[in-house]
């Protein structure tokens, strides 16, 4: 391999000591993977995002029947203030009553399967929220297990290195370029303290309080456009320091990855049940391990279930589709181009909230009664009619 000057700190080496220095022993290896098994969370996560992304949908047509349900109360008020005039024009008056108390029956029914669906969504949420407290305790339970494990490595890599006879010796295959004035001998000078800084630099079990013990040069051979390749035998005195307690940190998972959500659309985007935001690009911090991650747009939704081993990028792609009664569309202006805008749907939390302003309390068909008849001839009328009884 060639290396220039400049990317002299990628060179090839390759670390050993009499003592066999290294960040996780095979047996602590082993203690990792047994908690790894004991705690792993890939089915639960699994069985949650499904749940999850399905009641997403049903949040959905939650939203929809809403909708549904203010369009006929809206056609409802319509017919009520026409019911005057067609009194007085006794024109399909029977007729016309019974479209009235159609569409009140109607009503009564959107609002029984809104109240009995508004329930059955708060009872759905809570039990899938309790499924991720679940997998929640898990991932704590683990935690504690691996903060325990790094305390255990911890203090046997810093007993390793402070005993007086352990040497972190560096085999370095390296090559660089020299000037072709310069003997070998020359340019090996010129290179020393780089190589040493940035051996440094490399090594886990070194830093800038290492002491360098020998440093042999044992091949060096330069051709005529002063290509110089050399084998280069260091020998330091060992330190604890950051560099090893971030390398065990990285072997157990106890790091957190920054992960770039990417849609096509302004999605709603929820990490572990949690939602992180909406958009087509979002940023989320999130510990190494497994997470379940779903995107929701509309009436549909995509999810996986993603091991993180550091910082990445997932894309959740949609068809741009668009439902009718979900979009408000804006009069076109000479100076502004035609816009929509997207209604949410409602979270099944807050659907009290999201409860049209007729109520099951009224009963049906008092929406239209109590009106009082103005001359005689309504009274008879409204008394000989076929929907008197209403």
């Amino acid at each position: 391999m060639r290396y220039s000057r400049i990317t002299f700190i990628l060179l090839c080496f390759y670390a050993s000591s009499s003592f066999g220095l290294e960040i996780i022993s095979s047996s602590e290896t082993q203690k990792l993977q047994e908690i790894e098994q004991k705690y792993n969370i890939d089915d639960l996560l699994i069985s949650a995002n499904d749940k999850l992304s399905t009641h997403k949908k049903k949040e959905s047509d939650f939203h929809a029947l809403s909708v549904e349900i203010k369009s006929k109360q809206t056609e409802y008020e319509h017919l009520v203030s026409k019911l005057p005039a067609k009194i007085l024009s006794r024109a399909n008056l029977s007729s016309f009553y019974r479209d009235l108390e159609n569409l009140v029956l109607k009503i009564d029914q959107l609002e029984t399967k809104y109240d009995i669906d508004g329930k059955s969504l708060k009872r759905e949420y809570k039990s899938i929220m309790a499924e991720y407290d679940v997998i929640n305790e898990t991932r704590t339970n683990k935690d504690e297990q691996l903060a325990a494990l790094k305390s255990e490595i911890t203090k046997r890599v810093i007993a390793d290195v402070s005993k007086a006879d352990t040497v972190q010796s560096v085999d370095l295959d390296g090559s660089t370029l020299c000037s072709k004035f310069q003997s070998i001998n020359d340019c090996l000078k010129d290179s020393e303290s780089y190589i040493v800084t940035n051996t440094i630099k490399t090594d886990p079990f070194l830093n800038e309080r290492s002491v360098l013990l020998s440093y042999d040069v044992i091949d060096a051979s330069m051709n005529m456009s002063g290509n110089l390749n050399y084998k280069i035998k260091m020998a330091f005195k060992p330190s604890y320091n950051s560099k090893i307690d971030s390398l065990i940190n990285e072997e157990l998972g106890l790091k957190s990855a920054m992960i770039t959500l990417v849609s096509n659309v302004a999605a709603d985007w929820f990490v572990d049940g949690v939602k992180v935001g909406t958009g087509r690009e979002i940023f989320h911090e999130v510990p190494l391990g497994q997470h379940g991650i779903l995107a929701s747009y509309q009436t549909k939704d995509k999810s996986s279930v993603e091991f993180i081993q550091g910082n990445g990028v997932f894309n959740y792609n949609f068809n741009e589709t668009s439902r009718n009664n979900d979009l408000v569309t804006l009069p076109q202006t000479e100076k502004t181009k035609k816009q929509t805008m997207k209604m949410k749907p409602k979270q099944a939390n807050v659907a009290a909230k999201d409860k049209p302003q007729m109520s099951l309390s009224n009963k049906s068909y008092e929406y239209f009664m109590g009106i009082e008849a103005s001359t005689t001839e309504q009274n008879e009328s409204f008394n000989g009619t076929p929907s008197a009884k209403l």
